[in-house]
């Protein structure tokens, strides 16, 4: 049932309820009236009967006296007089007034005529033949005055309670009109259409709702312009991942795969000479069998940077201590820093966290000539912060929106765990600065409709590719 519906059923009801209430209320206050008003005409008539036989023995004409009092209560609306001789024979009767009483409902009368009553009171001996006067009081006209009183009163109730009820009416349809076209545009907000406005109409609360709505399309468009722009960046640092991995196995594997062949076809046309030479055989085997472990070695710090649990099994602070000692080894200039908590802080954030750590440092080794690196990881008020620091210059140039797809990604990621990250240069020592937390009560939380990020393989192949690596040790 609509909300107008029941407002209209419960006016209604309400309205009723009065009806009954005020009939009922009417009915006692009738009745009690028309039997005040019945039992003070039977006195005025008793009175006066008594004060006609208290004049009879004086009166030259008795007849002509009570043939006058008789025609006194003509034209009477409550009260019939009635002279009876000795044998009960109506010698003369007054005539009552003529009203509605005989168009009334039985039902009405039944319910508010009191019980009949005749007076019937005795003359001296000088009215004979006739000896009594009966005094009839007839409820009936009474009981049309109340009628008439009855359907005024609910005639003119009704007539109020019918103009309440449409004021009522039109002050709600019009206080509830603007619903309709809040719903409408909740629909087309369902359906994706975030340009749906509503003007704000009608009562304050409900231009308030409006308003809150129209707040709400706004944030909304705005999320899922973030999405499209986060999902297309994503795809471009998966793409980006991608031929980083071509590059890597291109450049690192490449060259080693083809010195072993180089190596391996030395052997085989060594070994079919009449007289091969053992030693050179036993160096081309050598220069294969170190070719072999550059190759495992440049497998394995591949595979873990493309492992989605990069610290599965060692940490976030034994994740990040091996990818250091990895970089030292490649970079013995550069001095690393290290302050990192131990705890188990879930797959999700560590790997976050991890993924932050090895994109900054390697942007910052790729695209700068820094001495020292710091890398500083802190649990504090329910979040996880981070700080990765150089002293290589600072950024190479003015930085335009949009340009920089490695920290835009990592922003995207953290702020898609429900964090914050921020990238600025330092003064001294002239370098960059990337700050950042992210909440740890939200574990493997993403925002409604957010993309997570790519990680380039999915555990079971990089798990199976690592454990091939470990097999071939």
């Amino acid at each position: 049932m609509s909300l107008k519906a029941r407002l209209a059923s419960t006016l209604a009801s309400a309205f009723v309820a009065i009806l009954i209430i005020g009939a009922v209320l009417t009915f006692y206050q009738a009745r009690d009236n028309i039997r005040a008003e019945l039992q003070a005409a039977r006195s005025v008539a008793s009175n006066r009967v008594a004060q006609l036989v208290a004049e009879l023995p004086a009166s030259p004409d008795v007849r002509g006296k009570l043939a006058g009092f008789v025609r006194t209560f003509n034209g009477d609306r409550r009260v019939k007089v009635i002279l009876i001789d000795s044998v009960g024979v109506i010698r003369d009767q007054s005539v009552m007034a003529q009203g509605f009483g005989s168009t009334l409902p039985d039902w009405f009368v039944t319910l508010l005529a009191p019980d009949p009553t005749v007076t019937v009171m005795p003359l001296t001996t000088v009215s004979a033949p006739i000896t009594s006067v009966a005094i009839v009081v007839d409820p009936r006209n009474e009981l049309a005055d109340a009628w008439l009183d009855l359907l005024t009163a609910l005639g003119l109730l009704v007539l109020f309670l019918a103009i309440a009820f449409g004021a009522i009416w039109i002050v709600a349809d019009r206080a509830l009109r603007p619903l309709g076209a809040i719903h409408e545009a909740f629909v087309r907000i369902g359906g994706g259409d975030y340009s749906a406005k509503v003007a704000p109409k009608g009562p304050p609360e409900m231009q308030e709702l409006a308003e809150g709505l129209n707040a709400m399309t706004d944030r909304l468009a705005v999320i899922s312009s973030r999405n499209r722009n986060l999902s297309d960046r994503l795809l471009h640092l998966e793409d980006e991942e991608r031929a980083g991995l071509a590059r890597d196995l291109h450049d690192d594997v490449g060259p080693l795969l083809f010195a072993i062949d180089v190596d391996a076809s030395g052997i085989r046309r060594a070994a079919k000479t009449e007289m091969p030479d053992r030693n050179a055989i036993a160096d081309r085997a050598a220069a294969i069998v170190s070719a072999t472990h550059e190759a495992r070695k440049e497998l394995k710090r591949i595979l873990g940077n493309l492992r989605p649990s990069a610290t599965s099994g060692l940490g976030l602070k034994g994740a990040i201590e091996e990818m250091v000692a990895d970089l030292q080894s490649r970079h013995p200039d550069v001095d690393f820093d290290l302050d990192l908590p131990e705890g188990d802080f879930g797959a999700t954030i560590e790997t976050l966290i991890y993924r932050t750590v090895r994109e900054a440092v390697t942007n910052a080794l790729r695209h700068a000539r820094p001495a020292t690196i710091s890398i500083r990881i802190e649990a504090r008020s329910g979040v996880l912060a981070f700080s990765i620091t150089d002293d290589g210059g600072g950024f190479a140039g003015p930085r335009q929106p949009g340009s920089g797809f490695g920290l835009v990604g990592m922003s995207e990621r953290t702020e898609a765990a429900g964090g914050r990250m921020r990238a600025e240069e330092i003064a001294s020592p002239r370098g960059v600065r990337i700050t950042g937390t992210v909440p740890l009560a939200g574990r493997s939380q993403l925002r409604h409709g957010e993309t997570a990020p790519p990680t380039g393989l999915d555990d079971a192949a990089a798990s199976a590719a690592m454990a091939f690596v470990k097999d071939e040790r």
